[in-house]
């Protein structure tokens, strides 16, 4: 029996990760990191075959202990921040490995900020290929690029560890996570909303974002999963485990502008903003508003630039062109319809939970 440590379950992204492996490994031996009782108690009651173990990411000695007992560890928790809690996950597969001579598997999720341009809501920007590019995607180094940091600490353990990088874009679509239902940035987008009462771009809103449901994206990590579990082949096209083993999630690409043509209809019927109406701002202007929302002053000064606010607002002008050769060369192909269309539920489901 095949022994898996969760960490991240009961998120948006790991929630419906979690959901497809025990549908398609019913047999397996699944340990879920959550952070309290009671959300281990909600878990368990959906998925009874699961055991839960209470704890987060900054627990170090219960994340290298689960992970010397697991096979395969899944992370789908948040990098950014958490290296000491990434570390203890390797190091305790370091010594699973070294105990009984069979190299673990960790699948790690980052993503696909690390290749953002400057905010600048044109449309000219690189687009990045996970296999064309992988020399130039592994050289990214430091602070300066968001994941850069974490994603090195996965790749240096490949030595020891069958390391693997999940790199989404943007994330969309209803996931049947129990505590994060929608995805994590719509929070930020409601605030702007009701901040700006219209919707808005940065500049002239041509950036292009590349976006993947998470159903969509969860089918990836359960091929990598697969190829933990049932083994690879020796007809594989690239080397699926390894310091080069970096995987972007994407299923189409949304420049922000129509992006908001279809969001902004849907937030007026829902009455959080007064007109459809497209507004023009600067990043500052977006990032006071992602913040405040109906108490949005103008003249306040903008957040700290390392803040999640700056970061969101970053977020609606720069550009995030990718491909996922690598998950297309492995048979992947996305079946769900656009995220524009999930827009009435997420905001309903938002609303109904605020």
């Amino acid at each position: 029996m095949v022994h898996i440590f969760f960490v991240g379950g009961t998120g948006h992204i790991g929630g419906a990760v979690l959901d497809q492996l025990l549908r398609k490994y019913a047999d397996a031996n699944v340990k879920v990191l959550v952070r309290d009782g009671s959300k281990a108690a909600r878990l368990v009651q959906t998925y009874p075959q699961i055991e839960t173990v209470i704890g987060d990411a900054g627990n170090f000695d219960i994340l290298e202990k689960c992970s010397e007992a697991a096979d395969v560890v899944i992370n789908t928790a948040p990098d950014i921040t958490h290296d000491d809690g990434i570390k203890a996950i390797l190091t305790g597969l370091k010594a699973r490995g070294a105990a009984n001579g069979i190299k673990p598997y960790y699948i790690h999720t980052s993503g696909a900020s690390l290749i953002w341009d400057e905010p600048a809501g044109s449309k000219d920007a690189r687009r990045w290929d996970d296999l064309a590019d992988i020399e130039d995607i592994c050289a990214f180094k430091g602070e300066a690029h968001t994941h850069a940091v974490t994603d090195k600490i996965v790749r240096d353990a490949a030595t020891d560890v069958n390391v693997a990088i999940m790199s989404p874009g943007f994330v969309g679509g209803m996931s049947p996570s129990l505590e994060h239902p929608t995805p994590i940035t719509t929070p930020a987008l409601l605030l702007t909303a009701r901040a700006f009462k219209s919707g808005w771009q940065i500049a002239e809103g041509e950036n292009t974002h590349a976006w993947i449901h998470v159903s969509d994206l969860a089918k990836m990590f359960l091929i990598l999963v697969g190829k933990a579990i049932d083994g690879t082949s020796d007809s594989e096209p690239f080397a699926i485990w390894g310091p080069e083993a970096y995987y972007f999630g994407t299923s189409e690409d949304i420049s922000f502008g129509e992006f908001m043509k279809h969001l902004a209809p849907v937030l007026k019927d829902q009455k959080i903003i007064e007109s459809t109406e497209i507004k023009s701002v600067s990043v500052a202007e977006a990032a006071r508003a992602s913040i405040a929302g109906s108490d949005y002053d103008p003249d306040a000064p903008p957040p700290p630039p390392d803040t999640w606010a700056m970061h969101i607002a970053i977020m609606y002008g720069i550009n995030m062109r990718i491909e996922a050769s690598r998950m297309a060369k492995l048979g992947w192909k996305a079946e769900k319809a656009s995220i524009l269309e999930s827009f009435p539920q997420i905001v309903a489901g938002l609303l109904a939970r605020e």
